[in-house]
């Protein structure tokens, strides 16, 4: 016998599997039949998958990998493959497997995963291998003890035969065994929750001195943007009333001061109400002068020599400059009425104040730099005397003031130093002076000029009074002076806010103001406002400051624009997602409507209960819904003059040729958001029906291992095995849920829109703004935004242990930090360009940078929050079918599968979600037994 060859070294050694094991049948070629390849005889028909055939599956069938490990993992444990080789071949049959359903999907309707003969099996008989280990009785395979036993056997007890493990049919009865958070998350939650609250208080305060502390004008216009100050400083120009004689304020559009002709002026610190207005008018329009700004009156001075002025136009210091001369340009006879200057000229000899006093520095006007100030020197006289002022209800005389010092520059002989020079400053009323103030040489030489306020004398208060201030006795080689920005100012009259005077031209402005904003098209001028004033565009041809009449969508327009965006987003993000992801019903495929399906058994029953509804309840609902949306729409009809305009005789009314299609637009797509709302709550919450095919709302709960499921109505199917919880709620709760309904359903855009026809103050663009960002986060979280809002705030609040261990396991969920990147991307790019759409005003690129980086960091902050609250029984689903009472609400999850290529692990955790659904039934007692489902009489009790 010759000697065996030796085997080649490149010949790699066969690895020895299951089928060398054992015997192969002598009644069939093992070896050949097991090297076939045919189709997959469980695949559907469009996955055309090649299967092997599998001899020890009952009579022996055509199997591929994913099907031979799914439907027989018992059997498929005998194979040798790694676990890590044998997940990766699963992700790869799943990922295609994706594919080819959705391509199947798009081409004709979803096939049942069975055979291509419609049977599940192949064959009617079954290997003794899944006959249960107690009847042998056909059994399914049990993942705790790998084996296998029927439903009625593994579910008698409510333990598994042969590892004792807990063999619940309902999540509810699951519910105890939750995993551990563990302690990092749970102190995750309390910081989250810590988080909320801080930042919740911090916004109420900051929105309590916001109310408190704001800037008061002397027209009552509010002030634009967060946090106002007054801090536009203006010099406007300002006149005598021509009939009184006294001096009121000035009226819109402002004129700015010019030194050449402006006589009496107004230096004052103001706000912009109306931005749009004030940039497109070149700031003559859109800013008023502020009575009072609380929130600065500490930090800042009211004296308009300050380096930091605050230059308050109230009761106590308001008034006209009658005599303003800062000594920078030639005598000019409008501003500075000089009667006589006697050795004193403009130079800078003696020097200038360090700080320029503040003329406005708004619009086009800018300040002059400071080089100049009056220098005394000369022989016999010097002195500068005024001509008679109107002083009437008082006021005073302000000036710089500076003698020359001992120190003395030799080279400099205009300023030399004082010893007794002193100064003084006189008033004439009657062609006598009177001394108001005297300043000595010694106090007031030095290097730096001194601030000297001085109030007019009660005898000094005439409607000619001159001013005088000079140096009596002096030497005049020596004993220099200057003076730098001398002012009189002129005391409105008291109690000038109660003049009628005052009042008839607080309305003439308010009318022109109004005008003027219709013809800029600004967001302050409402389509209402327009009808008031019977606009015709014609006549902005005669206002100088209406450089465009553009038609512009105003701030509510704007989110009820945003709101329709919301909504087709919406729409076209489930048609998408719809076509990737799959809500976990029942591990049952097939749920059918059908009563000939089969029933219920003892040992599974199948129990219907009906839900507790009052026609009175429903139709009460309706007429309330319904009733206040007819009350917008007529009012929003009246204030646009619809009905006046509809008569014959009021046809040619100009009232009537004020038309604004973008409003009817706004309007309309208000009334489609508001009544699809309405629909909605009454179909599907409040289930309003037909009173003669009424049928009260049933709920079935079928046991059966292969079904396990809980259906409402003909729609809603959930399964029991994600049920995790069933309390019981009082009528109270009731009341609230069903109040945060009711809420949900009000006409919040038409509101937001109809509320700027009631003449209501400045607040009216706020409370607008309000009901049109409830419709539009309405529109992007639902009908139950506020009974979602309620949810959060509880379990923000929440401080038991079990609720504290929900949480926790909520903040692990999968897929926060994809939340936390789409929030920090998206929402700076939604808002800034929100923002851009209005914007007017001049911001720099510093400001804007800081701003996308705080709605970057909010936008992402708010995206895993979301989730985590996703992941919380906040989502409520609601059957209020009666007046409140006791009710159940059910807390289960409503699993998604989301079989994404790149992120299969996250995508179905994101969409996932915890449901509360809160329902009231006839029999409670028997449907909480029910949703127990435990079968053991020991359970039961």
């Amino acid at each position: 016998m010759p000697p065996p060859q030796p085997k080649p070294h490149h010949q790699k050694r066969r690895k020895r599997k299951w089928r060398d094991k054992i015997k192969a049948i002598p009644v069939e070629p093992a070896e050949d039949v097991e090297k076939t390849l045919t189709k997959c005889q469980r695949c559907p028909e469009h996955r055309n998958r090649q299967g092997k055939f599998r001899l020890l599956i009952n009579d022996g069938c055509f199997l591929c990998d994913a099907c031979y490990r799914h439907e027989f993992p018992a059997t498929a444990m005998l194979d040798e493959e790694s676990d890590f080789r044998r997940n990766v071949k699963d992700i790869q049959h799943n990922i295609t497997n994706t594919i080819l359903d959705h391509v199947a999907e798009m081409k004709q309707p979803r096939q049942d995963d069975k055979g291509a003969n419609g049977d599940s099996s192949s064959s009617s008989s079954f290997s003794s291998e899944i006959e249960c280990r107690m009847c042998l009785e056909r059994g399914f395979f049990r993942t705790c003890c790998k084996s296998y036993y029927c439903h009625q056997c593994y579910f008698q007890s409510g333990r598994c035969p042969k590892c004792n493990k807990d063999t619940p049919l309902t999540g509810l009865a699951a519910a105890l065994n939750k995993e551990d958070p563990g302690r990092v998350a749970v102190g995750v939650s309390w910081l989250i929750s810590v988080l909320i609250v801080i930042i919740a208080i911090t916004a109420v305060a900051l929105l309590c001195w916001n109310a408190s502390t704001f800037p008061v004008t002397i027209s009552a216009n509010q002030c634009r943007g967060w946090l106002p100050t007054c801090n536009l400083a203006v010099c406007i120009e300002h006149n005598e009333h021509e009939e009184s004689g006294a001096f009121l304020p000035a009226t819109q559009p402002y004129n700015d001061c010019d030194r050449s002709t402006s006589s009496h002026q107004v230096i004052a610190s103001a706000c912009v109400y109306d931005w749009e207005a004030y940039i497109w008018s070149n700031h003559s329009i859109g800013y008023d002068l502020c009575i009072s700004s609380p929130r600065e009156e500490h930090s800042r001075s009211a004296s308009v020599s300050s380096s930091k002025p605050l230059l308050l136009y109230s009761n106590d210091n308001a008034g006209v400059y009658v005599f303003d001369d800062d000594f920078e340009f030639p005598l000019k006879e409008a501003s500075a009425p000089w009667q006589e200057i006697i050795n004193g000229k403009y130079s800078d000899a003696c020097g200038v104040k360090r700080n320029p006093s503040e003329r406005g520095s708004h619009g086009a006007f800018s300040p002059p730099d400071n080089k100049n100030a009056l220098v005394f020197g000369g022989r016999q006289r010097r002195h500068a005397t005024t001509q008679g002022l109107n002083v009437e209800s008082g006021g005073t005389v302000e000036f710089h003031l500076k003698l020359g010092p001992l120190i003395q520059n030799d080279l400099n002989s205009e300023c030399q130093a004082a010893f007794e020079g002193d100064v003084i400053l006189e008033y004439n009323t009657n062609n006598a002076w009177t001394t108001i103030g005297t300043y000595p040489a010694w106090k007031y030489r030095g290097e730096a000029f001194q601030f000297i306020s001085e109030i007019i004398p009660s005898d000094a208060r005439t409607n000619s009074t001159q001013f005088r201030i000079r140096q009596p006795k002096f030497d005049e080689m020596r004993d220099h002076w200057a003076i730098d920005d001398f002012r009189v100012l002129s005391r409105l009259t008291p109690l000038w806010q109660d003049s009628e005077e005052y009042k008839q031209l607080g309305l003439k402005q308010s009318e022109d103001v109004k005008l003027a904003q219709c013809c800029l098209d600004t967001n302050q001028c409402s389509f209402f406002d327009k009808k008031r004033i019977s606009f015709d565009s014609d006549i902005c041809e005669s206002i100088s400051t209406a450089k465009t009449n553009v038609r512009r969508l105003k701030a509510p327009e704007l989110l009820i624009l945003f709101t329709v965006l919301a909504a087709v987003g919406k729409v076209l993000y489930r048609l998408v997602s719809s076509r990737f992801t799959r809500i976990v019903k029942s591990n049952h495929k097939h749920l059918s409507n059908d009563d000939s399906e089969e029933e219920g058994t003892a040992l599974f029953p199948r129990k219907k209960f009906s839900s507790i509804s009052s026609l009175s309840w429903q139709y009460s609902v309706t007429f309330l819904l319904c009733g206040v949306m007819l009350l917008t729409i007529h009012r929003l009809l009246s204030a646009s003059m619809i009905f006046h305009c509809m008569r014959r005789e009021n046809s040619e009314d100009p009232v009537c040729r004020t038309d604004d299609v973008s409003f009817y637009i706004s309007s309309f797509a208000a009334f489609c958001l508001d009544a699809r709302v309405v629909g909605m709550l009454l179909t599907k919450v409040f289930f309003v029906e037909n009173p003669r095919n009424r049928k009260a709302l049933e709920v079935e709960v079928d046991l059966h291992p292969e079904r396990r499921y809980m259906r409402i109505g003909t729609g809603g199917v959930v399964p029991v095995c994600e049920v995790t919880e069933l309390q019981a709620k009082s009528r109270l709760i009731s009341w609230f849920v069903s109040s945060c309904y009711v809420m949900g359903g009000l006409p919040l855009a038409l509101g937001s829109l109809t509320i700027q026809s009631f003449e209501l103050g400045p607040e009216i663009d706020v409370l607008s703004l309000i009901l049109g960002s409830l419709a539009l986060l309405r529109e992007v979280f639902g009908p139950s935004l506020f009974a979602k809002f309620w949810l959060c705030v509880g379990w923000v609040f929440a401080f038991r242990t079990d609720d504290r261990k929900e949480f926790g396991r909520a903040v692990r969920r999968k897929g926060l930090l994809q939340q936390f990147i789409v929030g920090f991307c998206l929402t700076p790019i939604v808002v800034m360009f929100t923002l851009l759409i209005r914007r007017v005003e001049d911001v720099s690129s510093t400001d804007n940078l800081i701003l996308f980086i705080i709605f970057a960091v909010s936008g992402g902050l708010f995206g895993p929050l979301v989730g985590v609250f996703r992941g919380l029984p906040t989502t409520p689903d609601a059957y209020l079918t009666s007046w409140p009472r006791r009710c159940y609400a059910i807390t289960y999850y409503e699993k998604v599968r989301c079989p994404c290529i790149f992120s299969w692990n996250y995508c179905g955790e994101i969409h996932s979600r915890q449901v509360l659904l809160i329902i009231s039934l006839d029999d409670m007692h028997g449907f909480r037994k029910s949703l127990m489902g435990n079968l053991s009489n020991k359970n039961e009790s």
